[in-house]
C-alpha cells in the first residue's frame, strides 16, 4: 500500500500554483494521497480532500487494486474465476477550500461539445448508482450530456477558494468521466458500453486517474495536461498555428472549382499577414466515401493541390474519413466492413439532413486496407493539411471484426490515419478529447460558428466559440494548437463585432482561419482580419482573469445561445509578453479596467483607465 506521494510533498507549492510570499495561503499545506484497498483518498491541507470508495461493475468476482504510478493512480482489476468487466466506480466526499458556492469546470465528450464553467446541479443517476452523462454517441447525442458531469477531465471549485481535478491520464482502453454534485464526486471508467473478458487469475489495466488540488483552475488544467502528455506523447509543434482560410462559412456544400480559384488569387493578394493556409471543406467530393472530386471540380483535386501550393500555400482539405455513404460501391460490395450494434444492426448516422452513412470498421484487415490507401491517394495528389471530421464515429460501442472496446477502435483508426497521412498536418475535428492525443496538430475546440441555414455572422454564435476557447484554451500548446473555428468579419457585422470576433480568436491562442469570401471582403475587414499585431499572438496561451466566476448555462450549440444569451466569457485575459485582451461577448456596454499602452486594433495610445467596450466588441493592448 503506498500512503503519501513523497515526490508530489517535495514539490507541493508549485503544483498547487502557491506563491512563497507570507501569510500562507489555504494551499500552501502538505498533501497526502492513499489507497487502503476500498478507499482512495486524497488531503491537501486548508485546500481540499476527497475520499472516495470503490466499486467495479460486471461480473465474475472481479477485485481492483490501485497503484500510485509517476504522480497518477492506476487501477488494476483481476478476477481468479474469470470475469467480465464493464465498468469502475470511484465514488465519495469531496470538499474545497473557500465559501462561495462550488461551480463545475466541465468538458463535453468531443469536439462540439459543450465546455465551460456551469453551476452544480443535483444529477440524475442510473440503475446503477452511476450519474448519467450522455454525449458520447453520434452528433446527436450532444444534447445528451448532463450538468453535473465532465468526460476524460472535471475540475469542481470555490471562486473565492480552492478547486479540485480528476482527470484520466489518458485513454487507451476505455472511456472516462467524472460528475460533482454539492459534496459527492465520481470518476467512472466504462460503464458506457464496454465488456472487457479478463481470464482466469488475468488482470486488466486500466487508464490513469489524476488527481489535481489547489487555488488556481487554470493552472491545475496546465499540470493535467502536462501530466497526460507525459504518458501519450503530442505531436511535434512547429513555433506557430497556421494563417489560413476555408470555404465552408461562406459557400458551405456549393463550392465549385471556380470560386475555390478566385479565392486563391484573392488570398495571394491580400495585405497584412500571408495566408498560408488554403483549405477545401466539404462538397468537393462525390459523397461520403468516394474521395473523388466531383463535377464541380473539372480539374480534379490533384491539379487544384498543386496550383495551391505553386501559389506558395498549403493545400488542405476535408474529409469525413470514417463514415461511408451506403450508395457507394464501397459499401454495397463490403457487408462485413460495418460496425454494428448488440443488436447486430449497423449503427446510424443520426445528424440531421446530411446524409445515410454507414460507421467503417478499422478492425478489419480489408476495410483498414481501404482506409490508408484513400488518405494515401490524397497525399499522392498533393494534399498536406487535412480536417478529419467527425471521427466521433470511431470511437462508438459496437461490434466490430475484433472484440475490443470503442476507444481502442478509435485508436486503431487514428493510427491507420496518422501513418498514412505521413508528414500533413492533421485537423481532428467532431472528435473526442482526449483519445485524440498524440494524433494531430490542431484540434477542434467547439461547435460551427455558422450554418447553412443561418449563414449570416451571429454575435451568439463567437460568444459561443469563445466560451468554449476559456474552456479547452489550457491544452493549447500542449497536446496540440486549439482551432476554434473560422473568423468571420462580413457584413451585417458592424465595426464593434467584427474587433470582437478578431479578438474572440486571438484568446485562443490557436489556428487563424479566415472564413469570409475574399474577393468582395470590404477591404478594411480584410485589413483587420490579417493584421499582423493580433496574428502574431498565435501559439500564446493567454490566462483568464478568474475564470471561475464567468459561469455559463449547459446547452447543446450554437443555435440554442442564439435564442437564450446565458453563456459567460472571461473579460480580460493575459499574455506572457504583457499583451491584455479585452473582451465584450454581453448584449450590453461594458465597463474594464485598461492596462494603458497602445491598443493594436485602432492603434490608440492611452494610460492605465477604465475602458468602455459596446456589445461584442474587443480590444487588445500592447504594453
Amino acid at each position: 500500500m503506498i500512503t503519501w506521494n513523497r515526490a508530489l510533498l517535495a514539490i507541493t507549492p508549485l503544483l498547487l500554483g502557491c506563491p512563497s510570499e507570507e501569510p500562507p495561503l489555504p494551499c500552501a499545506g502538505e498533501r497526502a494521497e492513499a489507497w487502503d484497498g476500498a478507499n482512495l483518498t486524497m488531503t491537501a491541507e486548508g485546500c481540499a480532500s476527497l475520499d472516495l470508495r470503490a466499486r467495479l461493475l460486471g461480473e465474475g468476482g472481479l477485485e481492483v487494486d490501485f497503484e500510485l504510478r509517476d504522480g497518477a493512480w492506476v487501477p488494476t482489476v483481476t478476477s481468479a474465476s474469470g470475469g467480465t468487466f464493464t465498468g469502475l466506480v470511484l465514488e465519495g466526499a469531496w470538499e474545497t477550500a473557500g465559501a462561495e458556492a462550488a461551480v463545475l469546470w466541465r468538458q463535453g465528450y468531443q469536439s462540439w461539445s459543450y465546455s465551460g464553467v456551469i453551476g452544480l446541479e443535483e444529477l440524475s443517476l442510473d440503475a446503477d448508482g452511476v450519474p448519467e452523462v450522455g454525449g458520447d454517441g453520434d452528433a446527436r447525442t450532444v444534447i445528451e450530456e448532463k450538468a453535473g458531469t465532465s468526460w476524460w477531465v472535471g475540475l469542481v471549485g470555490r471562486p473565492d477558494g480552492a478547486s479540485l481535478l480528476l482527470g484520466a491520464q489518458g485513454a487507451l482502453r476505455t472511456k472516462l468521466f467524472v460528475a460533482f454534485d454539492q459534496d459527492t464526486a465520481w470518476a467512472v471508467w466504462g460503464h458506457r458500453g464496454e465488456a472487457i473478458e479478463i481470464a482466469a487469475g488475468g488482470s486488466l489495466e486500466l487508464d490513469p486517474l489524476v488527481i489535481g488540488a489547489g487555488e488556481d483552475a487554470w493552472a491545475l488544467h496546465g499540470s493535467y495536461a502536462d501530466a497526460a502528455a507525459e504518458r501519450v506523447s503530442p505531436r511535434p509543434l512547429p513555433g506557430a498555428p497556421p494563417v489560413g482560410w476555408a470555404t465552408w462559412y461562406y459557400y458551405f456544400e456549393d463550392i465549385t472549382e471556380a470560386t475555390v480559384r478566385a479565392n486563391l488569387e484573392a488570398a495571394q493578394t491580400a495585405d497584412g499577414e500571408p495566408v498560408t493556409l488554403f483549405q477545401i471543406d466539404d462538397g468537393w467530393q462525390q459523397v461520403w466515401g468516394d474521395w473523388t472530386a466531383d463535377d464541380g471540380f473539372p480539374s480534379g483535386m490533384a491539379a487544384l493541390a498543386g496550383d495551391i501550393s505553386a501559389a506558395g500555400l498549403t493545400p488542405g482539405l476535408w474529409m469525413a474519413p470514417l463514415y461511408v455513404d451506403r450508395s457507394t460501391l464501397t459499401y454495397q460490395e463490403h457487408a462485413d466492413w460495418w460496425v454494428r450494434d448488440a443488436d447486430g444492426e449497423e449503427l446510424v448516422f443520426t445528424n440531421i439532413n446530411t446524409g445515410d452513412y454507414a460507421v467503417l470498421d478499422p478492425t478489419h484487415p480489408d476495410a483498414a486496407a481501404w482506409l490508408a490507401q484513400t488518405i494515401r491517394d490524397r497525399v499522392e495528389e498533393g494534399w498536406e493539411y487535412f480536417k478529419f471530421d467527425f471521427l466521433y464515429a470511431g470511437a462508438q460501442e459496437g461490434q466490430r471484426h475484433e472484440d475490443v472496446t470503442g476507444t481502442e477502435a478509435y485508436h486503431r483508426a487514428m493510427e491507420i490515419l496518422r501513418e498514412a497521412a505521413g508528414d500533413a498536418w492533421i485537423l481532428a475535428c467532431g472528435a473526442p478529447l482526449l483519445p485524440s492525443l498524440g494524433y494531430a496538430e490542431s484540434f477542434r475546440t467547439g461547435a460551427d460558428i455558422g450554418f447553412s441555414f443561418d449563414r449570416r455572422p451571429q454575435r451568439a454564435y463567437v460568444r459561443w466559440q469563445a466560451r468554449a476557447s476559456a474552456g479547452r484554451g489550457w491544452s493549447n500548446g500542449r497536446w496540440w494548437w486549439i482551432d476554434p473555428d473560422q473568423i468571420m468579419v462580413r457584413d451585417p457585422f458592424t465595426e464593434a463585432e467584427a474587433t470582437g470576433a478578431v479578438t474572440a480568436n486571438a484568446i485562443s491562442g490557436g489556428t487563424w482561419m479566415l472564413g469570409d469570401d475574399l474577393p468582395t471582403l470590404d477591404p478594411a475587414r480584410l485589413e483587420l482580419a490579417l493584421n499582423p499585431a493580433l496574428t502574431r499572438l498565435r501559439g500564446e496561451t493567454p490566462v483568464p482573469e478568474d475564470p471561475l466566476t464567468f459561469v455559463s448555462g449547459l446547452d447543446a450549440g450554437p443555435i440554442l445561445e442564439l435564442a437564450e444569451n446565458n453563456d459567460q466569457v472571461p473579460t480580460t485575459w493575459r499574455f506572457d509578453d504583457g499583451t491584455v485582451v479585452l473582451l465584450n461577448m454581453t448584449e450590453a456596454f461594458l465597463t474594464l479596467p485598461g492596462p494603458g499602452g497602445t491598443e493594436l486594433i485602432s492603434g490608440e495610445t492611452s494610460g492605465e483607465g477604465n475602458r468602455v467596450l459596446e456589445p461584442g466588441a474587443g480590444e487588445v493592448w500592447a504594453p
